[in-house]
Formats: structure tokens, sequence, C-alpha cells
């Protein structure tokens, strides 16, 4: 049967071994095999090997503690077998200890135990040595240890037991660390953690852990001494393993002296946010401390340091970001200091790189390189992250923590930097002063982290918006969303940056001379056309165009003689139109401008102009007009006809503190019409306006035809004593405050046909345009109430004027008034008298009101010999007024009947009056407008009988 485990002890050189034996039976003084064809094992128990203590940081040294944990790791075993042909060993310690002739089993290459955490293989248990804590290592075939069989003496001091381990022709051990103990209590604060434990067996004995080359990683430890004795382990061993995307441990090393560490060195692989290849170094290091009493104490000191094992990083579209890497301004990082000082200890997969004398951020230096290839400097802060998190939440959550966003800003300290991909032959268009510029981490399938950073917003100089504004402020810009998904060449105009808070552009009071206020906001800074709305900047080259509801977005502001919007006359932009903007010379743009000349500018263009003494920026546009009527009000009695229009605007900026206050703006729309009500048209040849700083605005206009519709056709005749150019020379023009009044005033001469006469008639026309949001308002008039026009027939007289308001909102006014009437008399020598009739009519149209008055005045007179006269006078006169706004209508009559005697020196009158006020029913909305509501209806009306039959049943008592 197999022999019972025994003990070897030696007291001189410490020497405890406890003996397990297998396939092996005690005869005598011998361990004979039992069984020749099974395996004869010796199985060594050797006891702790190894004391894992706690590292301390430089701030916890500093406390000097006292006592310090430390854990003892398990017992370790060697096992031997039997070679070949030997059946038996001396049962004695000499030929026990003699382990040169015996043949330590080593751990199979590439496999794992039968069980997790045991150094059973097979069912064999194999050599397995506890080092450091908590990791069972074995070695390869041909390793061989060496042991005293008996005390060395020298000097009569004995000599420690020890066993060696050496390679093949006694070189450097080869190890393998193949499993971890199971159930041991969880230990922080060790040289080597559980993550590190793992790595090492990994890295040493999975054949699956292929590295970035396809190749298998697994290589074995490498002990240049590796000896065991009764008071632990005397070692010094290392590690290095290429690239593994699975594992953080690419090196190790150790050294220790009887069980206790000396020396450990963990380096970790990881990268740094910027993509860096990076290393966190950690050393444990025992050094002797001295508390100031005259004790030293040797402790383990921690110290880690990041180390960039990958100086230079290039960004762009061979690294898998969304947009080709044009998120990303560099295109190339280089860091030059890559060594940190030693950093603090987060204990997290990934953490931002800290000081640990100071607490703060490391803030590594920098060398970037844009799309121009200019180079710029600046120091960031970074996260490590580990390789072993690479791929999850935890680079990102770190780096995005918003408690410290403030270390993802890196400082350009002003830098011309090109935040763009270059334009083909416009150098330097896409670079500004930048100031400061807040990166994220966006995927980037292209790079082995897997993220990369990118540009997420800056703060910079725009050259393009200071010309604009004339102040030299810095403005907060992202990346725009039209060059990042399509970069420069896929747009027409190349915009590049959004500007956050959009630059509103107003040209603000008398800017226009309400022909147009360009006023309109602009948020895209373009490498071609300057800065720009944002609609015109993302559009797609190929297949968009802007239409009516964009438009309307851009220019909503805009207003067209005083108060049409412009967007409601401005015409669809097609896509090639958008795509002809990139090809524009200075000397097509200036040749577009002309009137007559073809082609549109429907984009508004800006262009900076530097001069001797000023910079300026000029707004051009000329855009393309609808081609039918327009209605400028909802019940369509204001149109404007602009099909054969055409409108040019031009604004002169000078760069200042107050630019736009300082613009000089050139406007002229040619050949439009507004028509008003269907019964007047006023067709407009030429309005050209200037506005000059420091200067009263100037107005130019030409080509003025009035045409009378429908019930006003006859006044068409009248038309036609006007000049064909209403607006030439002669004309008047007024400038005011508030606005520019152009008319034109003729006198009719006085025309007698036989016992007809027409006298003292006037035609005037007006037009007014304002500088603030007004309409634009036409005024024309026959004669004017303080001036009537004058006819007689016979001995019939009277008179009357006409006069028409309207407007860009509509009829503002129609007033006239209408009186005729006729005078006899007689003499007869004895008496005297006469008879007179008088009748009239005046009528007043307003936007909200209609009056309509009529009066009736008649009387005579009869005088007898200059004694006695009696007169007698009767007026009547009845009025309509119907005010739509308040909803009312109503009619007032008012009559008086005065009869006056004279006689000799006595005289009497005498008058009669009655006034009489009609009230008209409430007005309510009808199919034209407000009408009057019918009389009220009753009871009976409203409630069928049956219905008011079934109510009365519902609530009588019931009968009995």
């Amino acid at each position: 049967m197999t022999a019972e485990s025994f003990f070897v002890l030696r007291t001189e050189d410490l020497l405890l071994l406890t003996v397990d034996v297998r396939n092996l039976r005690r005869e005598g003084s011998r361990l004979v095999r039992e069984d020749p064809g099974e395996e004869a094992l010796l199985i060594f128990t050797v006891p702790a090997q190894h004391v894992g203590e706690t590292v301390l940081s430089a701030q916890a040294l500093a406390a000097f503690p006292e006592t310090v944990p430390t854990f003892v790791c398990g017992d370790s075993t060697l096992v031997f077998r039997l070679p070949d042909g030997q059946d038996s060993v001396p049962l004695d310690s000499q030929a026990l200890l003699d382990w040169s002739r015996l043949q330590s089993l080593a751990v199979p290459d590439g496999r794992f135990p039968d069980e997790p955490g045991t150094n059973l293989f097979d069912g064999l248990p194999c050599t397995a040595v506890e080092f450091p804590t908590r990791l069972l290592l074995g070695h390869d075939p041909g390793a061989r240890w060496t042991a005293p069989a008996r005390p060395v003496r020298l000097d009569g001091v004995c000599e420690l037991f020890h066993a060696e381990l050496a390679g093949p022709e006694g070189g450097e051990a080869l190890l393998r660390a193949f499993a971890t103990p199971l159930d041991r209590p969880p230990r922080t604060g060790l040289p080597l953690t559980e993550d590190h434990l793992r790595d090492l067996v990994a890295l040493t004995q999975d054949p699956d852990l292929i590295g970035s080359e396809g190749v298998p990683v697994r290589s074995p430890l490498r002990a240049e001494r590796f000896v065991l004795t009764p008071l632990g382990a005397s070692v010094r061993l290392r590690g290095e393993w290429g690239g593994t995307p699975v594992t953080t441990v690419m090196g190790y090393q150790h050294t220790a002296e009887l069980g206790r560490d000396q020396f450990v060195k963990v380096v970790e692989r990881g990268f740094l946010s910027t993509g860096h290849r990076a290393l966190l170094t950690v050393t444990s290091q025992r050094i002797f401390a001295d508390p100031g009493d005259g004790t030293r104490t040797a402790y383990l000191l921690a110290e880690r340091h990041i180390t960039v094992a990958e100086p230079e990083v290039r960004y762009g579209p061979q690294s898998g970001y969304r947009h080709g890497g044009r998120e990303m301004p560099f295109r190339s990082l280089r860091i030059t200091d890559t060594t940190t000082p030693p950093v603090q200890d987060s204990g997290l997969p990934a953490f931002w790189v800290t000081r640990e004398d100071t607490g703060e951020p490391y803030r590594f230096t920098c060398v970037a390189t844009d799309g121009e290839g200019r180079t710029v400097t600046f120091d960031t802060p970074a996260v490590f992250v580990r390789a072993d998190a690479v791929g999850g939440p935890a680079l990102g959550n770190a780096y995005h923590d918003p408690a410290v966003e403030d270390r993802r800003i890196i400082g350009l300290n002003g830098q011309v930097t090109a935040l763009a991909e270059p334009v083909r032959g416009a150098s330097g268009a896409t670079a500004v002063p930048v100031s400061r510029m807040l990166l994220g981490l966006v995927p980037a399938s292209g790079h082995a982290l897997g993220q990369l950073p990118s540009m997420v917003a800056a703060q910079a100089r725009v050259p393009a918006v200071e010309q604009l504004t004339g102040l030299a402020d810095e403005v907060d810009v992202l990346l725009h969303d039209a060059y990042l998904a399509r970069g420069m060449e896929g747009q027409p105009t190349g915009a590049f940056l959004r500007l956050v808070e959009a630059v509103p552009v107003a040209f603000g009071q008398g800017k226009g001379g309400g022909i147009v206020r360009p006023d309109t906001v602009v948020q895209a800074v373009t490498a071609r056309a300057g800065v720009l709305p944002a609609e015109f900047a993302e559009l797609r080259a190929a297949a968009q165009g802007v239409g009516i509801d964009r438009l309307g977005e851009i220019f909503g502001a805009a207003r067209l003689l005083g108060a049409i919007n412009l967007f409601t006359l401005l015409d669809d932009v097609g896509p090639e139109a958008v795509r002809e903007l990139a090809t524009l010379t200075e000397q097509e743009i200036e040749r577009r401008l002309t009137r007559a000349a073809p082609g549109l500018l429907p984009v508004p263009v800006m262009r900076a102009l530097t001069l001797a003494d000023r910079r300026e920026v000029r707004y051009l546009w000329k855009p393309a007009l609808k081609r039918e009527p327009v209605p400028l009000d909802e019940a369509g009695i204001a149109a404007i006809d602009t099909s054969r229009a055409v409108l040019v605007m031009e604004a002169t900026t000078v760069a200042s503190a107050r630019a736009v206050e300082q613009s000089t703006v050139r406007g002229e729309l040619t050949d439009f019409a507004l028509t008003f009500a269907g019964i007047v048209r006023v067709r407009i040849g030429r309005l050209a306006f200037t506005a000059r700083p420091g200067s009263r605005p100037d107005l130019t206009a030409q080509g003025l035809e009035v045409g009378f519709e429908d019930a006003l056709q006859f006044v068409n005749k009248l038309k036609e004593l006007l000049p064909a150019d209403g607006f030439g020379r002669g004309a008047f023009v007024d400038v005011g405050r508030d606005g520019i009044t152009a008319g034109y005033t003729l006198a009719v001469p006085a025309v007698t046909f036989g016992v007809f006469t027409l006298s003292n008639v006037t035609l005037s026309a007006a037009l007014t345009i304002p500088f603030e949001e007004r309409p634009a308002t036409f005024r024309f008039s026959v004669s004017e109430r303080h001036q009537p026009f004058n006819v007689s027939v016979a001995l019939f007289g009277g008179g009357g004027f006409f006069s028409l308001v309207v407007s860009t909102r509509g009829v503002e006014l129609i007033e006239g008034s209408l009186e005729f009437g006729g005078n006899a008399s007689l003499d007869i020598g004895v008496a005297s008298g006469g008879v007179h009739l008088m009748a009239g009519i005046y009528f007043a149209l307003t936007e909200n009101t209609v009056t309509l008055s009529g009066y009736l005045r008649c009387g005579g007179y009869l005088s007898v010999l200059g004694l006695v006269t009696v007169s007698v006078e009767f007026r009547l006169q009845l009025t309509y007024v119907q005010d739509e706004a308040a909803g009312t209508s109503a009619v007032f009559g008012e009559g008086s009947l005065t009869v006056s005697v004279k006689v000799a020196f006595f005289s009497k009158s005498v008058r009669l009056g009655l006034q009489r006020r009609f009230g008209g029913s409430p007005l309510q909305p009808g199919p034209r407008g407000l009408r009057e509501a019918p009389a009220a209806a009753g009871f009976a009306d409203l409630v069928d009988p049956q219905d008011w039959g079934r109510f009365c049943t519902a609530y009588a008592p019931e009968q009995p």
C-alpha cells in the first residue's frame, strides 16, 4: 500500500518538509514502486514562501505608520517523479533531498488545471510554488531543482537550507503562472492586484490569447534567480509581452529576499484620451524611513508614472471617424514629455492623470498640426484608460464628467488654427485665431482605442464676423453640420463654422428708405461667401434649393416699401443657383448688380474689402422675385405685381464699433405695380434709394403711372392731363424725419362751353415711402375739401372733391362730396323776392368706418316796399355711420325751420328744430364682412313644442 506522509526536519538549517508519496510503499529503509506501469511521485510541501505587504503612497509614508497589514501566502508543492528504471529510493534525508537525480514534474504548456485553483493535471499533481501571494507558478520542462543533501557549515555557521531552480545548463528558469488559489478573502493594497494575477496567468499559459499581430501572446516568466528557503523565497524574475487587446499587464519585474518584497514593477498597457498608447508603470520599492527618533523602518513605497509609448498620433479618415476625421481639426498630435512625475492612484479603470504631490491634473505638452500643415502648441490634461477597459463606458464616463469639464478645454491663446480642411485655391480661408477649444470623445472604429478626440466647440476671433460688426471680440463657434456631413467640396458655400449665437444684421431706420431693409441673421461662417444665414450654408450642392418657408425664416424681418414682408415676394432659389454661387467671380458679381444685366444673386453675398485706411464689408443681393401678383393682406384688397420687377441691393459697411450705423445702403426696385381694391393700379418704373452716413437719404423715382378701373374708370380721362412721367422733372420731393413724399400737382384750366362752366379743378398724386415699418401709401385726389371744384349750368351751380388713399395694407380712405342747386329772384317794383334750393351728399370710407351724409336746404324771402320782409329757411340733414370696429351702426337726422319777419324797425325770428337718432342693429360677421344682425327670436321660435312638453312632464309630480 502507498506509504503515509512524513516529515523531514533538520534543526541546523531550519529545514522542514512534509513528504507525500504516490505509487510508493515502504519496505524497510526504502520506498519501493508499487505498480511498475504507473508514475511514482515524491511530493514535498514547502512552508509559505512569500509575505504580501501593503504598499504605501508618499502621503501615507509621511505619517510613518507603526504597523502595515501583511498577508502570508499558502504552502508550495514540489513534485518529483522517479526516473524510468528506478523502482526505489532510500528512505533517508540525503537521498530524499538529492533532487538533482529526480525529475520535477513540469506544468503542461498551454493547459489549465483539471479543477480551477489546483495543481492537478490529468489527475497528477505538478510543481506549484505560490509566489507571489495568490499566484501558483510551475516551470517548463528541463528545469532542475538543486538542494543541499546535508547541512552546509562554514566558519561554524550553518547555511540556511535552500532549494534553487535553474534552467537547462544552469541558465534562467522559465516559469508559468497557471492558477490563482480560490476561496481566499479579498485583499487590497498589495503590489499585485487580482487583475494583475489573472493577466499573468493568461499571458504565460493561455494559448487562446492572440496578439495584435495574430499570433499567440503567451510567454513564460524568466527567473534569473529562484530560491526557496524556510524563511521565504529569494527571487529575481521578469516578464515582457507584446500587444494584446485583452490583458492590461505587459511587463512585470519582481525582486524579493527571504519572502519579503524589495522591488516590484508592473507595467500596464493603456491609452490616453488623446489616442496615444501609454503605459502605467507601478513601482513598489522598499525604502528606509526615519521618523526623526533615530529608528529606521523599511516600508514598501509605491510610485506610479505614465509613459507615452506612442508619442505621435495621426487623425483623419484612416482613424474611422464617423465624418472622415473632419470633426477633429488637428491632423496629428505629438506629446513631447513622454514620462510624468508620480501620479495618484484612483483604483479605477479610467482616470484623469493627476500629480501625486499637488493633486492637480498633469498637463501634457503637445504639438498639433492642423489641416494646412500649421503647427500649434498647447498643454492639456488627459485620461488614462487601462487596456482591459477599452471599449467599455469607463473612458467616456471619466472624460465627460460634468464636474471636470474644464479639463477638456485646451488653451491655444490666439494661435491661428485651421478648423477645417483646406479650400482649393484659397489658402488660409478656414484658419482663425483660436483662444480655447473644448474637446470631446467620439467613436473611431479605425483606432485601437475605439474613441478619439473631436472639437465640440471653440472660442475664436472670426475675421468675417469682425468685418461685419467691426468689433474684435471672440465668439463661440461649432463645426458646421454641412461641413461634417459633406466636407468642403460637397457644398457650394464652403460653410465650416456655425456661430453659437447668431449675429443680427439690422440696418436700422432710414437704411433702405422703405424700399427694402435687408435685415437678417447670419450664423454660418463660410470659406467662399463670408458669413451667411444658416439656411443658405446648409444646402446640398447637387439636389437642394431654398423653399419659400426657409426664405421666410431667413428674411422674416425684411420689409419692402415699409410694410411688405419681403420673403412673400421671393421666389424659390433652385439648386442650380446655389451651385453657381461657388463659381462667381468678383467681376461677374459686379456685372449682375446692373439692373439690365441677366443673372441673379439669389443668395446674399458678403465680400470683405481691405482698403488703405479702412475695412469694408459689401452686402450684395439680387434675389429672384415671384412672377405672379402677391396679395398684401388677407382680404386680397391690395396686391403687388413683380412679374417684371428687378430688385438690387448693395450695403457697404465700414468695419467699426458702430458698423451698421455707418452703412451706406443702395437699393433699386424697377418695373413693379401696386393694385388696390381692384380699382387703382400704380405702376412705378424705377425707385432708387441711397442712404449715406451723416446725410439725408436720396430718392429717385421715375415712371409713375396711375390707372383706374371699374367704377373709377371715368377718372382716367382726367388723369390723362398728367404728364407721362409723373415723378420726373418738376416733381416735388419732401424728405422728412419719418419718410419721403414725392408727388405732382396739376391745375386744370377752367373750361367754358355755352352755359356750362367747370373751374378750380386740380389733379394731384403723391407716393409716401416711410423710413420706419409703416406701409407705403399712394394718394390721388380731384380737388380738395378746402378747395373744391366749381360747376355751373345756367342758373344752377355746385362743386365737390374726391380723394383716394391706398397703401400696401389696402384702402385707407375714400372720401368725396358733391353739392348742386339753383337760385331764382323776382323784382316787380312794389315787391321783390327770391327762392333757393341746394342739395348735397358726402361719403367717407376708412378701414373700419363708413360715413354717408345727405342734406337739403331751401328757402325764400319776400320784401314789400322795403318795409315788410318775410324770409323762410328750411334745412334737413341725414347721416349714416357704420363702425365695424365697434360693431354698431346708426342714423342721425336733424331738421330746422327758421321764419324771420321784419316790419319797419321791428324784427322777429322763430326757429323750430328737430333731432332724431335711429339706432341700428348690432353688426355681426357675414360672408361679405359685417352685416346687421336679425331681430332677436322669441321663446316660441327657439323651443319646439314637443320638447317643451317633455320638459314639463319630466318635472310633474307623480299621480297617486
